[in-house]
C-alpha cells in the first residue's frame, strides 16, 4: 500500500496513541492525512484496530475459558462476533503486507495456543568469583552483597549500588539473557541497559576512575548516566564511546550488519579494524552501520522508533523483508526458523506487534498477511508457499 510508505510509522502509532508529538511530525501527519481519503480511510482502520488490541487483555487462561465457550457452542457463527476481532488479532496492533492492509480474522474453530511463552526465559548472573544465579520465575528479590558492593536483584531489574567504592581489583559480572528472555541492570554509575533476547553484557561492578566500559553481545539499549568519564560500549567488530546519551546497539553474530542507532545526545562509533579512522560521530536520528563480512561502514538518517520499540515489547517492521523479521522472532521466541522456498525470505511487510504474545499468534499473523504458510513441530519452523 503506497500511503504506507509516505509516513512514519511511529508518527502513526504515537498519534494514534494519543502519545505527544512535535510539530514537524504534526505537520507531516496533517499533509499526509489531508492528501487523500485513502490516506484518511487508512489511519481510521489504523485507529479502529489498535483500540481494539489495548482493550483487550487475554491472559493464557482466558483463552482457554473461551475455546471451551467456542467448542460448548458448536462454533455457532452468529454467536462469535466479539471473537471475529481476538485471537490472532490480539497480537497484531496492525499488520501490513506490500501493497495492501491486512485486517487479522482467525478461525476459532480450530485454534492453536502455543506453549511458548516469550520473555520468561530464566537469566543468568555470573559473579566475580565463579558464582552463577539463576534469576527465573522462582527468584525472590533480595540485596545481597559481592567484594563490598551492594546489590539488589529482581526477577525482572538488577540494581547495583550507586556509593559503593572499589576496595581492591575489578570484580567483573556478566548477565546471560537467553533466547524468549530480556532483563534490565542499571549499573554502579547509574545508567540503565535493557538487554534484549540472546544476549549478554559484561562490565565490572564498580567503575575505575578512568573510563565506564562494558562488553557487549547481542542487542541492548542504553540509557547513560551524565559523567565526565567516557562511556564505552566494546563489541567484537567496534566500539561505541559516550558521555550521557541514550542508544541502541544491535551487535548480533547472525546480522549482516551491526547497528548503532542514537536517541539523545552523541556518540562516536570506533571500527576495530580501522582505528586510524578515529571514532565517527552520529547525531540523533541517524545510526552507524557497519557491514559484518565487508567492513564496509555507513552513517544514515532513520526513524528511531522501529529499532528500539523492543525495549517498549513491540515488534516493529518498516517495511522489512521476513528474513529479518522471522530472525528476530526466532531469538524471541527460541525457534529455529527453515524455508521451503529461499524466495519467501524477500518478501516485505510493514506493521506493528506485541512481542507478548503466543508464537502461533504471530505467524497466523504474518501468514494471511504475506500469503505464507508455516508448519510449527516443537522448536522448528518451517516456511512455505
Amino acid at each position: 500500500m503506497q500511503e504506507s510508505k509516505s509516513i512514519s510509522i511511529s508518527i502513526l502509532y504515537r498519534k494514534s496513541a494519543g502519545k505527544p508529538i512535535s510539530d514537524i511530525d504534526q505537520r507531516k501527519f496533517d499533509a499526509w492525512y489531508n492528501e487523500s481519503e485513502d490516506h484518511r480511510l487508512y489511519y481510521k482502520r489504523f485507529c479502529v484496530q489498535q483500540e481494539k488490541i489495548m482493550a483487550r487483555d487475554c491472559s493464557v487462561v482466558d483463552v482457554k475459558r473461551r475455546l471451551m465457550e467456542v467448542k460448548f457452542k458448536k462454533c455457532a457463527k452468529h454467536q462469535l462476533n466479539w471473537w471475529k476481532w481476538s485471537g490472532v488479532a490480539a497480537a497484531v496492533l496492525i499488520l501490513f503486507f506490500v501493497g495492501r492492509i491486512y485486517w487479522a480474522e482467525n478461525d476459532v474453530c480450530s485454534p492453536v495456543v502455543a506453549a511458548t511463552e516469550p520473555g520468561r526465559a530464566a537469566v543468568t548472573l555470573r559473579l566475580g568469583q565463579g558464582e552463577q544465579i539463576v534469576l527465573d520465575s522462582a527468584w525472590v528479590a533480595r540485596t545481597i552483597s559481592q567484594d563490598c558492593v551492594a546489590m539488589h536483584i529482581g526477577a525482572g531489574l538488577l540494581e547495583y549500588s550507586q556509593d559503593s567504592v572499589a576496595t581492591g581489583g575489578l570484580v567483573y559480572n556478566q548477565l546471560e539473557v537467553p533466547p524468549s528472555g530480556e532483563y534490565v541492570v542499571v549499573l554502579s554509575d547509574g545508567t540503565k541497559v535493557y538487554l534484549n533476547s540472546a544476549s549478554s553484557l559484561y562490565y565490572p561492578t564498580v567503575f575505575p576512575a578512568g573510563e565506564r566500559k562494558v562488553k557487549l553481545s547481542g542487542e541492548a539499549y542504553f540509557v547513560v548516566a551524565k559523567g565526565e568519564r567516557p562511556f564505552i560500549v566494546d563489541t567484537p567488530l567496534e566500539e561505541v564511546k559516550v558521555f550521557g546519551t541514550e542508544f541502541n546497539v544491535m551487535a548480533y553474530e547472525d546480522e549482516e550488519e551491526l547497528q548503532t542507532t542514537l536517541v539523545e545526545g552523541s556518540v562516536g562509533v570506533l571500527m576495530k579494524g580501522k582505528m586510524s579512522l578515529g571514532f565517527q560521530k552520529i547525531v540523533p536520528g541517524e545510526q552507524f552501520l557497519l557491514n559484518r563480512k565487508t567492513g564496509v561502514t555507513e552513517i544514515v538518517s532513520v526513524d528511531v522508533f522501529p529499532y528500539v520499540a523492543w525495549k517498549d515489547g513491540l515488534f516493529v517492521s518498516q517495511n522489512d523483508d521476513l528474513k529479518t523479521i522471522l530472525r528476530r522472532v526466532a531469538r524471541w521466541f527460541d525457534v529455529e526458523i527453515f524455508y521451503q522456498n529461499p524466495a519467501l525470505k524477500q518478501k516485505r511487510f510493514f506493521g506493528i506487534m506485541k512481542r507478548q504474545t503466543r508464537l502461533q499468534e504471530v505467524l497466523d499473523v504474518i501468514a494471511e498477511a504475506g500469503k505464507v504458510h508455516f508448519d510449527v513441530n516443537g522448536r522448528v519452523v518451517l516456511v512455505r508457499d
